[in-house]
């Protein structure tokens, strides 16, 4: 399918552990790999055919490394902040890129993104931030909760919900310290279930690829980054579909998407499904796995091969169905702050049945800091399975197994999830 990629050299700007399956499979594809950022250990130089040490923010320094090495085209994925460093060495070298500086700035930017959802009649939570902006953040006139978060950031940093004045004057400040630029966005906070709506674009034409629940961890109040489950496909799904995805789309074609991957995230309530946030890349939840596993097409694969070609190669849009005929449901488990001293075995996880993968996210000696953001994940499982009951008892046998302890041998995992959660999901019929 991909033979024209064989003999190709592709860079990874970055090396973040999201990137490593990235790199390997590009591997398996054909393509030799180079990856590069400052750091000597950087998880997925281990997976490349050649690592090095040149800063992926180093403009010239990538494109001379490019060069040297007869880079055929550039790919990075997971991580906001690199996206504009890697639009601006495409362009130097003339490599294709999937995304426009105006695209990369609607991801980047919240506020940006909520207005042009506006212009689409895309439905969003109520901003206040041009009101604090006239009248301060002690004069303005606020109906609380809200949602506090820096413009510019990613990754759950910075985000805080508060309930009266003394929280938002706190979290103001805090999102204020986290935003590289000092913007902060403050807007209504929608109460409901968090969603995400992944899309697979190919020349020009967009399609929904799929639509899931997010089950917030409950080890914390007022923190909203932190999933203990992501599930797919969602109770919503067809609600969205029916009310809100020609929209989305249209949004996204008024924009110029061409290709790639993007996904939207937005709160569901009985009344309504508004959305905050736009990601112009593959996300964290690595929703290709699951997309290809239900309908065989992977957009990973089709970017990987648009880095080197400006085509999103191999597979057709009229694969995708986001109505999938399994649940694929993303199991994670959150660590404490602390040194991490143990981790207990997990082979026989692998070994159940409707266990598609599993995996530690963290290493023995590795320190986690307590900042409620995504790095705080220590392990993952991806469940495929008709029944919620049997999914209900895999997850129920996996937190019997997962230890992790700090060096003082104390545990670090957050509560347990509650498999109750899963109650209000039918079984899909066998």
């Amino acid at each position: 399918m991909f033979s024209n990629l064989k003999g190709k050299r592709l860079l990874f700007l970055g090396a973040v552990r999201p990137l490593c399956e990235a790199v390997q499979v590009a591997r398996e594809m054909g393509i030799y790999t180079v990856v590069t950022d400052y750091l000597p250990n950087s998880p997925a130089k281990k997976y490349a055919d050649k690592a090095c040490m040149v800063s992926a923010i180093d403009v010239d320094a990538v494109v001379a490394l490019c060069k040297e090495e007869k880079i055929d085209g550039l790919f990075t994925a997971f991580t906001d902040s690199l996206l504009p460093y890697a639009r601006k060495i495409c362009d130097k070298l003339g490599f294709p890129f999937y995304a426009s500086e105006q695209q990369i700035a609607l991801s980047l930017d919240k506020s940006l993104f909520k207005k042009t959802c506006m212009e689409y009649d895309v439905p969003v939570p109520i901003d206040y931030t041009d009101a604090i902006k006239q009248n301060g953040i002690e004069n303005v006139d606020i109906n609380f909760p809200v949602i506090v978060k820096p413009i510019d950031s990613s990754g759950g940093r910075g985000i805080s919900i508060c309930n009266n004045a003394d929280e938002f004057k706190v979290a103001y400040n805090y999102a204020l310290n986290i935003s590289p630029g000092k913007n902060v966005l403050v807007e209504e906070y929608v109460i409901g279930d968090e969603v995400t709506a992944t899309y697979t674009m190919k020349n020009g034409e967009v399609s929904l690829s799929c639509f899931k629940d997010k089950l917030i961890s409950r080890d914390h109040e007022g923190i909203t980054s932190q999933g203990d489950v992501l599930i797919v496909p969602s109770k919503y799904t067809e609600r969205f579909c029916q009310d809100i995805n020609k929209k989305v789309i249209n949004m996204f074609k008024g924009m110029g998407a061409t290709d790639g991957s993007v996904f939207v995230q937005g709160i569901v309530n009985d009344t309504s499904i508004k959305f905050f946030e736009l990601g112009y890349r593959i996300n964290g939840a690595c929703d290709y796995r699951h997309i290809s596993s239900e309908n065989k097409i992977n957009y990973l694969k089709m970017m990987i091969a648009h880095a080197l070609t400006g085509e999103m190669q191999g597979y057709s849009l009229e694969q995708d169905d986001p109505h999938f005929k399994h649940y694929i449901l993303t199991y994670n488990m959150w660590a404490h702050g602390g040194t991490v001293g143990e981790l207990s075995d997990i082979e026989e996880i692998k070994n159940m049945p409707n266990v598609v993968t599993t995996e530690y996210l963290h290493s023995i000696g590795d320190e986690i800091i307590d900042n409620h953001t995504l790095a705080q994940r220590v392990f993952r499982a991806v469940i495929k399975d008709k029944s919620v009951d049997r999914i209900k008892e895999t997850i129920k046998e996996i937190q019997k197994i997962v230890k992790v302890n700090d060096s003082n041998g104390a545990n670090m995992l957050y509560k347990s999830f509650d498999t109750n959660r899963l109650d209000e999901y039918k079984n899909i019929e066998e």
